[in-house]
């Protein structure tokens, strides 16, 4: 059996996303760390009323919000059995294929072509999004995030770089952690010595950068201005990084989000594509400080978006690309 392609893989590999993206649904809605789907949907509504209990940042990510609710509301006129607790979690669970599907594209433009690595990687990151559950709820803007990412990924690598356009605009009205988008554009067309800039990619970043602005000026003005309140009394950078580095929960939270593929793509990160060593100085040391420094970083989904685009896709070239090795010759011959 050839999996991705033979004449069934495409059923075989819906099978194995599906089955996948239901555990991952399971864990975020049993686990007892989690956020219990009751009180998401009061946070839901919250927000749709406008008064998100923490209005800044929350009440500004709006697009999952309606999404969802437009989801719902689209299932219940076909059956009134369909209540919003299971309309969510079919959300979460389409959202989860999605965004398997795309990674798989994004693999492949970066030239993994073994498709028992290819699920490999679907597979290792199955279980860092159902390790990642520590006061999570489904967390759809999180992992439209990730969405947003990877889309954004597979549009540079296919050189179809316009649409990251239209994509900064709604990725704005999800979460403010896209704005690394553009850098990911402009930094694989420059050269430093001596520097150089394309001009017309250059024109597409600006241009991605003024579509983020006016989705995230937009949707402050509608819903009106408030400043930061914190969390758990915490206002500034420093109170964030102490109470972080000090919350030893977090420690085998994060070991149970990424395993070990941080340390083994830093010590290997020479032996990458450029656009994974581009990428990785561009993404990796701005999310883990700002997330250190401005977010409570137990909860590990946050650092999701760095494990997909770059940790796991980069542990998959590093095996793939060994086997080409003269030493990988040599002891697959004894």
């Amino acid at each position: 059996m050839k999996l991705f392609y033979s004449s069934g893989s495409k059923w075989l590999t819906l099978v194995c996303f599906m089955l996948l993206s239901s555990y991952v649904v399971y864990k975020q809605a049993t686990d007892l760390n989690a956020i219990s789907i009751e009180e998401q949907i009061v946070r839901h509504q919250r927000m749709l009323d406008g008064e998100s209990e923490f209005f800044n940042p929350w009440q500004y990510r709006i697009l999952s919000t309606y999404l969802v609710e437009g989801f719902h509301q689209l299932l219940n006129n076909v059956s009134s059995r369909i209540d919003k607790p299971l309309s969510f979690l079919l959300f979460r669970f389409l959202q989860n294929l999605l965004i398997f599907y795309i990674a798989k594209s994004y693999f492949q433009s970066l030239n993994i072509r073994n498709p028992w690595l290819i699920l490999t990687g679907i597979l290792i990151m199955t279980f860092s999004f159902s390790h990642s559950v520590f006061r999570s709820d489904l967390s759809f803007n999180t992992y439209f995030d990730i969405l947003f990412y990877l889309l954004a990924a597979l549009l540079i690598m296919r050189a179809q770089v316009v649409w990251l356009i239209p994509l900064m605009f709604f990725a704005a009205l999800n979460r403010e952690t896209s704005l690394l988008i553009p850098g990911m554009l402009i930094i694989q067309f420059i050269t430093w010595k001596p520097f150089s800039i394309n001009y017309k990619i250059f024109g597409i970043t600006v241009t991605s950068v003024v579509a983020f602005a006016i989705g995230f000026v937009g949707v402050r003005l509608y819903f009106g201005y408030s400043p930061p309140a914190g969390i758990h009394g915490m206002t500034t950078f420093l109170d964030f990084f102490v109470f972080n580095l000090k919350f030893k929960t977090m420690y085998p939270e994060l070991i149970g989000t990424f395993a070990f593929l941080p340390l083994v793509v830093i010590i290997f990160l020479t032996r990458l594509p450029v656009v994974l060593q581009r990428w990785f100085w561009l993404v990796v040391p701005a999310w883990f400080f700002i997330h250190l420094a401005y977010s409570t970083a137990v909860e590990t989904r946050l650092f999701l978006v760095p494990q997909v685009l770059i940790f796991i896709p980069a542990f998959l070239w590093l095996i793939e690309n060994w086997y080409s090795l003269p030493e990988a010759k040599t002891q697959t011959q004894v």
